[in-house]
């Protein structure tokens, strides 16, 4: 078996088998470990929002290899997987195909079980988030979009899906500067909870449909 590091955290954590990987979108930062992933778990299925950057080919050519069944996901697609609900977000077909931006490609999910829910953005930007407005985004944790970059997570988003807590997955000393200071300013002035993965590590948050989402320390 091919091992990475997700992978290797999967196994820890006692997972054998995965449902579905999502691909929010073709970028290394997004993509990496995905073909062991891929050999090591064998999901039911591999969702990604489109097909066409040459970036993906290889994974997508795997994913056949393997017999992994692609989905190609757009916004208004919803699944059930056990009690939870994933409803997409975004892309739009419309917008994929006028945009070149992988950035703006990205799969974005509500997932919500009971009366808990999460969102989670990928790498989405100001363009869609705006959209994404009137999708009834409202969740009580938000992936903050695009490692907390100023093109994510305005105000407007914010205020709507008014979450309590926030997770920005971001790298330590991120060559970028992410996540940016206005983006943690915003947050904190939203009253909402945030951590940081740069920071805090990996965070678990445990959803159980009737209470708000609990933070699991794991380390």
């Amino acid at each position: 078996m091919a091992k990475t590091l997700f992978s290797t955290y999967l196994w820890s954590r006692g997972i054998e088998r995965l449902d579905v990987v999502a691909l929010t979108h073709a970028h290394a930062d997004h993509m990496g470990g995905m073909s062991a992933v891929l050999s090591n778990f064998r999901p039911r299925e591999l969702w990604i929002s489109t097909d066409s950057p040459p970036e993906v080919q290889s994974l997508l050519k795997h994913a056949r290899d393997l017999a992994i069944p692609i989905v190609l996901h757009q916004a208004g697609d919803r699944n059930e997987f056990g009690g939870a609900t994933v409803r997409v977000l975004a892309p739009w077909l419309d917008l994929v195909m006028r945009e070149s931006k992988p950035n703006d490609e990205s799969l974005v999910m509500k997932i919500s079980y009971g009366n808990t829910s999460a969102l989670l953005e990928g790498d989405t930007e100001r363009k869609a988030e705006m959209r994404i407005l009137d999708e009834q985004p409202q969740a009580d944790l938000l992936k903050v979009g695009h490692h907390g970059s100023t093109t994510s997570t305005v105000p407007q988003l914010l205020q709507t899906v008014h979450p309590e807590f926030a997770v920005i997955s971001v790298g330590t000393r991120y060559v970028y500067g992410h996540p940016r200071t206005k983006v943690l300013t915003r947050l904190q002035d939203s009253g909402v909870a945030t951590r940081r993965t740069d920071l805090n590590g990996a965070v678990t948050f445990y959803l159980d449909g009737t209470v708000s989402p609990q933070i699991v320390d794991l380390r």
